[in-house]
């Protein structure tokens, strides 16, 4: 680029000419400079100049043109080193915020009552502190806030486009499970909540206005938003009344096609079915017993079909779904122990099919959690809930408030007496 001088400014020197300088001289008293060239520098430097003005002369060192790239070479090296640490240390302070702010987020307990039946299960003997201390068949159990959840629901639609839906549009949550994360104890349990399950539901009509409170099936809390986060947020106002007003702060739905992509991009799921069903891979019928690797679209079909003439059909389909979320864990789980930021992978793999609240600082929180639980796979452990299955209009599953008691002590509370 041109640059413009007038006469206030005076274009310096180039390298080149700076270089070609033995030294400066002189600066006397009437501000003239001038320029000079000696074999060797004159050794005086109190000289008279013809005016009689004293002149002070600078000498300039001579240059090592191997020294100064070395220098120069050094400062770059020294600049590069504090961008580097600079950027280190901002990223470290960027996680390290990340990694507290999610944690806060993930064990956010201050707003939760907790209000078992106390009608409905005679071993409960007092629930005090909102519900954090509960006394149970002589025992007393406190909360353990170092639990955090995440609730997960597998829609059953493969349109999952989330800008035009309305109230009876979005589909049904056809699997509901919650991840319980014991970070204390590095511990997984996984909740299963049948799609029958009968639990208090808000109804909302067509323009999203609230109806009423309703008591169906589960699965129908879902269609009663916009198909993405309503839809997402009246399913958790379900589970939370179904668990007796615990906490719920962070969900992540997906629909059919996130299934059939994350399964295709590990290279698919082996299982030894326990039920027969028509393989579009294989081409044929595969019968309970057979050891096959399950793609996208046969893990959607294996994990989804049940016989609806069979009252507890959805009973024998939870039993599919532990058994391909077991077989899915082991599949990835050497390649999440050797490179933990697969996980990320996976879960953008899915982004696109899915609706979830999970931040970037419970992201962090979580990958780092699972880190530290890399070892403890095999004590993943599966839960449901239990209750009787009646014919309605359709199965019922009403809940056994003794069993469901025992299992929130077991999974969210610590004895401690």
């Amino acid at each position: 680029m041109n640059r413009m001088y007038n006469d206030d400014f005076k274009k310096e020197p180039l390298t080149e000419e700076n270089e070609s300088i033995d030294y400066i001289l002189p600066v006397s008293k009437n501000k003239k400079k001038h320029k000079r060239s000696h074999a060797k520098p004159v050794p005086s430097t109190d000289i008279e100049n013809t005016q009689g003005d004293k002149i002070e002369y600078v000498f300039a060192q001579p240059r090592n043109k191997k020294k100064q790239k070395q220098k120069k070479a050094v400062k770059i090296l020294v600049i590069i080193l504090c961008i580097l640490a600079t950027l280190l240390v901002t990223c470290v302070g960027a996680v390290l915020v990340f990694n507290h702010t999610g944690k806060i987020a993930m064990h956010d307990y201050s707003e939760m009552t907790i209000s078992p039946p106390v009608e409905e299960i005679d071993d409960v003997e007092a629930v005090e502190d909102s519900g954090k201390t509960i006394k149970y068949k002589g025992e007393t159990y406190a909360f353990n806030e170092n639990v955090a959840t995440v609730s997960l629901m597998g829609i059953d639609i493969k349109d999952f486009t989330r800008t035009d839906k309305y109230v009876g549009e979005g589909g049904q949550a056809d699997a509901i499970y919650i991840a319980v994360i014991d970070t204390t104890q590095n511990k997984v349990s996984i909740l299963g909540v049948s799609r029958d399950t009968i639990v208090d539901v808000n109804v909302y009509n067509k323009e999203g206005g609230f109806v009423n409170t309703e008591p169906m099936q589960i699965c129908l809390s879902y269609a009663y938003g916009d198909g993405a986060h309503t839809s997402c947020e009246n399913t958790i106002v379900s589970l939370e009344r179904l668990l007796y007003g615990l906490t719920l702060n962070t969900y992540f739905s997906f629909d059919t096609r996130a299934l059939e992509e994350i399964t295709d991009a590990i290279g698919g799921v082996e299982i030894t079915s326990i039920t027969e069903f028509y393989s579009k891979n294989y081409g044929r019928t595969v019968y309970p017993g057979e050891t096959i690797t399950l793609n996208g679209v046969d893990a959607n079909t294996y994990i989804r079909d049940r016989d609806l003439s069979q009252l507890d059909s959805n009973n024998d389909r939870m039993a599919r779904q532990k058994q391909f979320i077991s077989a899915f864990i082991a599949t990835i789980w050497d390649s999440v122990k050797s490179k933990p930021s697969n996980i990320v992978s996976l879960y953008n793999i899915v982004a696109e099919y899915s609706t979830t609240n999970l931040t970037t600082s419970k992201m962090t929180y979580l990958t780092n959690s699972a880190i530290s639980m890399l070892n403890s796979a095999s004590e993943i452990e599966f839960v449901n809930i239990e209750g009787e299955i009646v014919k309605g209009e359709y199965a019922e599953l009403h809940v056994d408030q003794d069993a469901l008691m025992q299992t929130m002590l077991d999974l969210f509370y610590i004895k401690v007496s």
